[in-house]
């Protein structure tokens, strides 16, 4: 399947054939075929994990293709590394700008131009770079350092560097993730000047209402294949998302290799017992209540976001990447202060104070914030309890590992001895450490976040099932993952993170349809009998 095409016999400005890239057995981008008119902006849409900006990243040279052709404007191009795409007029804006903080803004411009000077004239420079800005429409202080900008001025400065590359084609990656709601409009107005300049935009994004705002045509990536292209005015929303997330039944999956819809591995075990709505199951025990948290690079933080678990109730909190998942468990870890909100457990508040005997975490960087590699297994499995184990300020060893030695028992963990380093270990086992750690407390709440990333199919569903116990003995389970298929499978109840804020909810075994409009921004389509009626008038 190829992108739209421009029905002149003016050739693409981008064209791509049969483009694969794999890391190991992982097939990351399946033999795509994609065109880009000139003038145009082109989304490219998919869900995590879909192949998007593996794909660009092959284009710019950031990897290298394993099999496949590019053409810019007709002309074949090998493209081995970034300097290969700039030559070509290629530029990407990435999503983690790529920026020297000390420099100022016609410093960075002047670094990114090719070409050699004996003496650089900082006045000339700086005038340059204010002219071009003008041109764009942009308000840029040529004078301004990189770190003394927002977000959204560093992604400026992204832009008109590639401008005044003379770039033909500019890719972005998530471009809006970083700015404010007013920011979006003016970022859309620049898109739509540089395409009628004839520049062409390719558009990473999940946003389904950005994507029919500003967009062109329309691509969509599924398990890094190209699955759907069209010019945006001859679809529509409901279309894309069919595309974007195919329905599956209730207790199915999506074969990787064929496409085809097989039964949840985990189907047996899932148990809708909160679809009457949260604290359904055992009572409410965590409420959050307008949380706040500044957005980290990529990620639009939170923004007044509320929900409620009941005891023994698993909550599945679906989204893209970015959407404040991180600021999330931070905020409910304690590793970081909300501006706003607050959390209960219980009735009782916690806002402000370490909750780890009530609240207990499993992060989604097992490695950086879950475990210290070099220390042992039984070392590791009492981080979070060392008073526990402490006598006259003495370490208590025998009973480390003692409780070690049953924590590995229980768990399953596979070691050569409690004493060996965390490091040496298969990341399925370090996975269940950081487990049985996070609930050898018996805390009231959970909070998991991609508990399975990396892991192979027994061990992630090892991992699931230990989930699944913890509400079965009637703990409240925060499940934060970018799986789609997985969180409904293990959740009871699924809410949608979007743009830092809780904007929908549904039970998981009827909730998909909503689920994955949710995610994209859009509204989720009413069927006939619950579609409110018309205004006569």
């Amino acid at each position: 399947m190829t992108g739209p095409t421009d029905p002149t016999d003016t050739p693409p400005r981008l064209r791509l054939r049969g483009m694969r890239r794999s890391f190991g057995p992982v097939v990351a981008v399946r033999d795509v075929d994609l065109d880009v008119a000139p003038g145009s902006v082109h989304a490219l849409l998919g869900e995590n994990g879909a192949g998007k900006s593996t794909l660009m990243n092959v284009v710019y040279g950031l990897h290298r293709r394993d099999e496949g052709s590019i053409e810019v404007d007709g002309t074949p191009v090998d493209v081995v590394r970034p300097a290969d795409a700039i030559a070509a007029g290629l530029a990407m804006v990435h999503q983690h700008h790529m920026l020297v903080p000390s420099l100022t803004v016609a410093e960075t411009v002047s670094l990114a131009t090719p070409g050699r000077r004996v003496r650089w004239d900082r006045g000339a420079a700086a005038g340059r770079v204010a002219e071009l800005a003008g041109s764009l429409g942009l308000d840029i202080d040529p004078d301004d350092r990189i770190e003394e900008l927002t977000l959204a001025g560093r992604q400026r400065v992204e832009i008109l560097t590639a401008v005044h590359r003379d770039a033909k084609l500019l890719i972005l990656d998530e471009p809006t993730a970083v700015l404010a709601p007013s920011e979006v409009e003016p970022f859309f107005e620049l898109l739509r000047r540089m395409a009628a300049a004839g520049r062409s935009i390719v558009l990473i994004t999940h946003r389904l209402r950005e994507v029919f705002a500003v967009c062109d045509a329309i691509s969509v990536m599924r398990r890094g294949a190209l699955v759907f292209s069209a010019p945006t005015a001859r679809t529509t929303t409901a279309e894309v998302l069919g595309h974007l997330v195919p329905a599956a039944a209730p207790d199915g999956v999506t074969d990787a290799a064929t496409g085809a819809v097989k039964p949840h591995p985990d189907a047996a075990a899932r148990r809708p017992g909160a679809a009457g709505g949260p604290g359904s199951a055992g009572g409410i025990v965590l409420e959050v209540q307008g949380l706040r948290a500044p957005s980290a690079p990529g990620s639009t933080g939170l923004d007044d976001c509320s929900f409620s678990v009941g005891g023994g109730e698993i909550l599945g909190i679906a989204g893209v990447e970015g959407n404040g998942q991180g600021e999330l468990v931070r905020v409910l870890a304690g590793m970081a202060a909300s501006p706003g909100g607050r959390i209960t457990v219980d009735g009782e508040q916690l806002t402000g104070r370490p909750p780890r005997d009530r609240i207990a975490v499993v992060p989604e960087d097992r490695h950086h914030d879950g475990l210290v590699l070099d220390l042992t297994v039984e070392e590791n499995l009492v981080l979070d309890h060392l008073g526990d184990y402490t006598r006259l300020g003495l370490l208590q060893a025998g009973a480390m590992k003692k409780d070690a030695t049953a924590a590995v028992d229980e768990y399953g963990i596979v070691t050569a001895s409690t004493s060996s380093p965390v490091r040496s270990m298969s990341g399925g086992n370090q996975q269940k450490i950081v487990l049985a750690r996070a609930l050898s407390g018996r805390p009231r709440v959970l909070v998991v976040a991609q508990a399975t990333r990396g892991l192979d199919p027994g061990a992630a569903g090892a991992v699931l099932d230990r989930i699944r116990a913890a509400r079965d003995r009637g703990t409240a389970v925060v499940f934060i993952g970018s799986d789609l298929d997985e969180v409904l499978s293990v959740s009871d109840r699924v809410a949608v993170l979007f743009g830092g804020r809780i904007v929908g909810e549904a039970p998981a075994s009827t909730g998909r349809a909503a689920v994955t409009a949710w995610m994209v921004g859009s509204e989720p389509e009413q069927s006939p009998e619950k579609r409110p009626e018309e205004d006569p008038a």
